[in-house]
This record gives C-alpha cells, sequence and structure tokens, in this order.
C-alpha cells in the first residue's frame, strides 16, 4: 500500500507501544506550555538578556517548529548582544548559533525555521564560511539523501558561491559539474530521490550553456538512459518520469505541415516566435457581432482569461477615426473573468461603416499559468448589412499595420511598411526536440516521441497495473499529437487511445478518479468538437471553423463538466443527457442556445441560466436538485438580463428532482412559482414520462 511520495506504508505500531509514547508526550506537553508561559511573560517585560535567550533555547529544543520563537531569539540578539558588538564579538554571537541549530537539526533535520534560521547568521556574518556550510549540508544529505529542505538550502549556498565567484566563469561551471556529479552519485543510491532529479534538471541547462549541438545531443541520451534504469528498476516511483516528461519538454501546439506564418518584424521578432512557439498561446476563436441597436460584439477566447486594458475600438465618422465608446463585460456572474467577452455602445454613441477592434497581448491575462495571446489582433466589422439573418456575423481578421484606424506604433512602436501590409515569409523556426535540444526539422522532434512511446508501451506491457506508465504514455501521445493536423486519421486514434488509458487509469488507481475524470472528459470534448475548430494558418493559433454546426449530441459521453464552453457560442440545440456533469455555470457561455437537454446527470444547483438569453427549452429531470432555493438560484435577473436585453420565454423541466419531494411535492411547487412571478419562466415539476402518459391515457377516453 502506498503512502505519500509513493513510499510504503510501516506497519502500525502496537497498543502498548502507543500508549507508552502517549504517556511520554504528556509530559513533554505539560513542560512546554510552562515554557511557553515564560515566553509570554518574556515579551512582555522586554527583557534582552541571557536569562530571556535561556528561555527561547529551551523552548526551541521542545518545538523548533514554533517561528514566533526564532522571531523573539532574534529580537534579543539584536538588541540585547549584537547591537554594540564588534566584528569579532558578533561572528562568535552568530557561529554559536549556528552550532546549536546543528545540533537541533540533527533532530529534526525537516524544520523551515531552523533552516531559515541558519541563513539569517550566515547573511548577517561579516565572513561566512560558505564551504564549510556545504560540507554541512552533505552530511545531513548522507543521513537523508531525500530531505528536500536539505537541497534546498545546498542550492542557496551554490548561489552564494557563484555570486562570490562571478568573474570566474569558469570556477561557476566547475561547481556546476560538481554539483551535478552529486546528484548522480544520489540517484544511483536511490533513484527515488526527486530532490535530486530536480536539482540535476536546474544543473543540466547551465552546464549545456557552452556545449556543442552534438554535445547536448550526446548528454540528452545519456539523461534518457539513466532514466530508463530508473524506470526499469522501479516503474511505480514518480521521480524519474517526472524528470523524463522534463526532458521531453513541452512542445508546439497544433500546426499544418509546410505552414506559412504571417510575422511583423515590428511586433514578433524570430526569437520571440520560438519562445512563443515553445509557451501555451492563448488563441482567440472568432469575433462576432450579435446586435446592431445597440450595437453588441463577442470575443471568443480558448481559455479563461482577464482584460488587463480594454480592447481598443474604433470607428470612422465622417471620414475621422474615432474611439468608439462603450463598455467590455465577460459573460456570468464574475464579469472581471471569462472566455466571452462583449463589447456593449454605450448609449448616445454613434458608428460609422466600419468598425474595427485590435486586441494587444498585454490586453490580455491568462488565468493559467504560463498562457500568453502571441500577437496583437485586429477585427474588421462591416455595419451597412445589418440583417443578422443574411450574414454570419463574423468579423474579419485583419493585418496589423499603420493602414488601421487606430494608430497601432503607440502600442507596438514603429512599423516598416508605409501601407501596414506584411511580407508574407516562409518561417523556418528552430523546433524544441528535448528541453536541451532544437532542431530546423520537426521531424526530429516526433521521431524522439515516438522511439519514447514505444519503450514506455513495452513496460506498460510488461507492468499493465502500473499507473506512472500510463499516465506518461498519454502525456506523450499528447504531444506527438501536437505536431500533426487536429482533422488526421492519426490525430483520432490518438485520441481515443488517450482515452482508454485514463479509463484504465479509473480502474487501477480510483483514489485518483476524479483527476483521471476530468482528464478523460477534456479529451471526449476534444474530440467530439473537432468539426468546430479549423486547422490554423496563423501558427500556433486555432480558430472557429467557417461552417459552424447548429447541433451536437454529447450524450453518454462520460463527461463531468463542460472544458472549454466557449466552443458552443453557435450552437442551437445541444444535448448532454446522460452524463457526469454537475453544474449548469457553462450556460452562460450559450449565447445562441435554445434548447439543451441535462436529464440524467449529477447538478445540485441551477446557474448561468439568466446568461443565456436565447433559451427556450431546458430538461433537468433525474437530476440532483433537492432545495427550492437551487431552483431560484437559476433564473435571477431573468427577466432583466445580464446583457441587457430581456430574457425571453423558457420551459424547464426538472421532474423526478429531489425537490418535487423535499419541497412538498409538484402542486405546492407550481403555486410557490406562481408566487415568484418570474416572467417568461415556465417549470413543470412532473416528469415529461409521465405528463405524456398521462395525456395518452386521456386521449384513449381513460381516467388517471
Amino acid at each position: 500500500m502506498e503512502s505519500r511520495h509513493g513510499r510504503k506504508k510501516e506497519q502500525a505500531e502496537s497498543p502498548e507501544v502507543l500508549k507508552a509514547r502517549e504517556e511520554k508526550e504528556a509530559v513533554l506537553v505539560r513542560e512546554y506550555l510552562a515554557l511557553k508561559d515564560s515566553l509570554k511573560e518574556l515579551i512582555e517585560s522586554n527583557k534582552r538578556d541571557n536569562d530571556a535567550l535561556k528561555v527561547t533555547t529551551a523552548l526551541l529544543r521542545k518545538s523548533p517548529d514554533y517561528y514566533t520563537i526564532w522571531n523573539v531569539r532574534r529580537t534579543i540578539l539584536k538588541e540585547g548582544f549584537l547591537d554594540n558588538a564588534d566584528d569579532e564579538t558578533a561572528n562568535k554571537i552568530y557561529t554559536g548559533e549556528l552550532e546549536f541549530v546543528q545540533e537541533n537539526l540533527k533532530l529534526n533535520p525537516k524544520s523551515y525555521w531552523m533552516w531559515n534560521h541558519r541563513r539569517w547568521c550566515l547573511e548577517s556574518m561579516s565572513q561566512p564560511r560558505w564551504d564549510k556550510e556545504l560540507a554541512m549540508v552533505g552530511k545531513f544529505l548522507e543521513m537523508d539523501a531525500r530531505n528536500f529542505h536539505g537541497w534546498d538550502y545546498r542550492r542557496y549556498i551554490i548561489r552564494q558561491l557563484d555570486l562570490k565567484d562571478k568573474e570566474a566563469k569558469d570556477k561557476v561551471l566547475e561547481r556546476a559539474q560538481s554539483e551535478f556529479d552529486f546528484t548522480t552519485t544520489k540517484i544511483h543510491q536511490n533513484f527515488s530521490n526527486y530532490s535530486a532529479w530536480h536539482n540535476r534538471s536546474t544543473l543540466l541547462g547551465k552546464l549545456a550553456e557552452d556545449l556543442s549541438a552534438e554535445e547536448r545531443e550526446a548528454t540528452v541520451d545519456n539523461e534518457f538512459d539513466l532514466v530508463k534504469n530508473a524506470i526499469y528498476t522501479d516503474p511505480e516511483d514518480q521521480s524519474a518520469w517526472l524528470y523524463e516528461l522534463w526532458l521531453i519538454g513541452r512542445g508546439m501546439t497544433p500546426l499544418k505541415a509546410g505552414y506559412v506564418a504571417n510575422i511583423y518584424k515590428a511586433q514578433l521578432t524570430n526569437t520571440d516566435l520560438l519562445k512563443t512557439i515553445e509557451e501555451r498561446s492563448i488563441s482567440i476563436l472568432g469575433a462576432y457581432v450579435i446586435s446592431f441597436h445597440p450595437l453588441e460584439i463577442v470575443v471568443a477566447f480558448d481559455e479563461t482569461i482577464e482584460m488587463r486594458n480594454p480592447f481598443t475600438v474604433s470607428t470612422r465618422v465622417e471620414h475621422v477615426a474615432i474611439p468608439l465608446e462603450g463598455e467590455w463585460k465577460a459573460t456570468g456572474s464574475d464579469s472581471e473573468l471569462g472566455s466571452l467577452w462583449i463589447f456593449q455602445q454605450a448609449p448616445g454613441a454613434v458608428y460609422g461603416p466600419t468598425v474595427e477592434v485590435v486586441i494587444f497581448s498585454d490586453d490580455v491575462c491568462a488565468v493559467r499559468a504560463g498562457s500568453k495571446l502571441p500577437a496583437a489582433v485586429c477585427y474588421e466589422l462591416e455595419t451597412l448589412n445589418q440583417n443578422l439573418e443574411d450574414i454570419s456575423g463574423r468579423l474579419g481578421r485583419l493585418v496589423i499595420g499603420q493602414n488601421l484606424m487606430y494608430d497601432v506604433t503607440k502600442r507596438i512602436g514603429p512599423v516598416t511598411r508605409p501601407d501596414g501590409t506584411l511580407e508574407t515569409q516562409v518561417v523556418n523556426p528552430k523546433h524544441r526536440v528535448t528541453s536541451l535540444t532544437e532542431s530546423n526539422s520537426l521531424d526530429d522532434r516526433v521521431a524522439l516521441l515516438k522511439r519514447e512511446i514505444s519503450a514506455v508501451r513495452e513496460l506498460v506491457e510488461l507492468e499493465p497495473d502500473c499507473k506512472w506508465p500510463i499516465q506518461i504514455l498519454s502525456t506523450l501521445l499528447s504531444e506527438l499529437r501536437k505536431t500533426i493536423s487536429i482533422h488526421s486519421t492519426q490525430a483520432k486514434l490518438i485520441d481515443d487511445e488517450c482515452i482508454e488509458l485514463q479509463e484504465k487509469l479509473i480502474t487501477i488507481d480510483p483514489l485518483r478518479q476524479e483527476r483521471y475524470e476530468d482528464r478523460r472528459t477534456q479529451l471526449v470534448f476534444d474530440r467530439e468538437t473537432l468539426s468546430i475548430i479549423q486547422d490554423s494558418k496563423r501558427f500556433p493559433e486555432i480558430e472557429f471553423a467557417v461552417k459552424q454546426p447548429s447541433n451536437l449530441d454529447l450524450s453518454m459521453r462520460g463527461l463531468t463538466h463542460i472544458p472549454i464552453s466557449s466552443y458552443l457560442l453557435h450552437l442551437h440545440t445541444l444535448n448532454l443527457d446522460s452524463n457526469s456533469i454537475t453544474s449548469t455555470r457553462f450556460l452562460r457561455n450559450l449565447l445562441n442556445v435554445r434548447r439543451v437537454n441535462l436529464s440524467n446527470n449529477l447538478i445540485e444547483r441551477l446557474e448561468g441560466l439568466q446568461h443565456a438569453p436565447s433559451l427556450e427549452f431546458l430538461t433537468l429531470e433525474n437530476n440532483m436538485i433537492a432545495k427550492w432555493e437551487d431552483v431560484v438560484a437559476g433564473f435571477v435577473f431573468w427577466g432583466e438580463g445580464k446583457l441587457g436585453r430581456t430574457g425571453g420565454h423558457v420551459k424547464v423541466l426538472l421532474g423526478n428532482n429531489p425537490v418535487v419531494v423535499n419541497e412538498g411535492g409538484e402542486y405546492v411547487l407550481e403555486k410557490r412559482w406562481e408566487d415568484v412571478g418570474e416572467v417568461g419562466v415556465e417549470i413543470q415539476w412532473q416528469s415529461e414520462e409521465l405528463r405524456l402518459a398521462e395525456e395518452a391515457i386521456l386521449a384513449a377516453g381513460g381516467e388517471i
């Protein structure tokens, strides 16, 4: 049986041993409480002498993690002993403190506050002995090679030594190599040493800086050999697997082979592009007009973002470009965060035949760490034809340049072409192969991934019930998928296999079932919504396909949530029957949806309905809604509409939910709903199946 960090649980102690321990601990507690009272008296007395220091010494021997005592001790030392001391006397005091800490570290080597106090001593000394400290922490790591406090302290010491030798690069590199060799020794002693693997990753990047491409490749091959020895020795241990993931690195987002990209030199250099490719890019799926009176434009992102600066909206009135006044807000109850953002024209504002929206990279702040909008984007709306039935409503995407209404040079600097057009270039950026190597060809990345996938498959066959090889295989397959067209047959096969792997993990690792179910949901959702997304010509982004489906059937897919609800912006009908969805909050991004089936799910509370202005029919039968308040919550402000539009008429089926029985039955609920007086909302408390059966009986001339 596993415990934390993948170590085996030790056998439980006998009742006699436990009782003896409890009695001993009771004595220690009484002594500790007495000392704590002494500390309170000490603080109140404001003493700064040896007696006060002795009280903190006694307390810290009993409880070294009581950080307040360490703070009091430092105050006593500074104000009572160090303020007027010369360097020699001060160094003696600090040395005494180091010896005191070292003595206590032997009893409790994983105390944050002791290691912190040791740092304070060294940083306060006039001539700290960093080399002596390195030897000291080495001894502690001999006693417990997995003590991450010791590893963190060791890195701290190395940083101090490197600062001391910052002008001697050879010495710094020699020290880095020595530390790298130290991690090798510790890893060979015990492959299950995550701290050593982590330290190795920090050192390898530094050592690789001065290596040639061939030397880097050889170094990487050696690292893969070391990892394979570790994972074949103990495939259940996570340390080496996580190091392998770091070594493989995060590749690129989906792209077409032989893509052609437009690079605007004044905005995105080749170096910036390479960096952007390696990061997770936020994509703007598209921009659409949803109303002309007042003007309302919706911009859809592929993840939740915060708006740092309002997106720039400009129009041209009487041949003069002017800002168009209005307000941006996200859909939903929290208007500060969202994946759909709507611009609403201010009352009295006037727009001309053309409206432009410019979104700069620094306007967008991702909620998910590591994501960013790779470049500025501009959309143009022609307003002459205002019949939404005749036009798609989609805004055209423009090239950023000086020909825009808004002077982009205010934000991104001067442009090279006076007309603002861009030179189309074939871009050949270097592709990441591993965390340390790159190549001019994407094929090298593909070859590496296929090699590692083959190796992990072998281990999965040998250890079919081991969770880590299965998780890594799923991750590697996902990385391989990033190198191919998202609509290819190979991509579909990869999706299917990754889903099967998550289902297997749910079976063999039930403690983490929810995590695997969420990952499976993401994979299934991506596969089932492929028709909504097109392979983008603007690498590395994704966009809505030109032709959008109006209906989507996601019933019986085992979904636990809707991962990217902005994908569903254009749908009119959505079937989510018989899943495991727990929230209706995603409905706030479905601006065009008319009919939604959420029967046979796990929903306990209605949310987001008031933000779906087109909703006409919602089925929520056989869910887990148990309280009246959880029904009413879904229709707060329905009549007003959060987006400034009047909520339409909607019929909601709530039959076979616990609320019907809990709140007194269908008749009682109908009367209570009438008292609420919510205009435009019709709730059917009786199950649709029973209602249809009763209608059939009546139609046949029978009685109910």
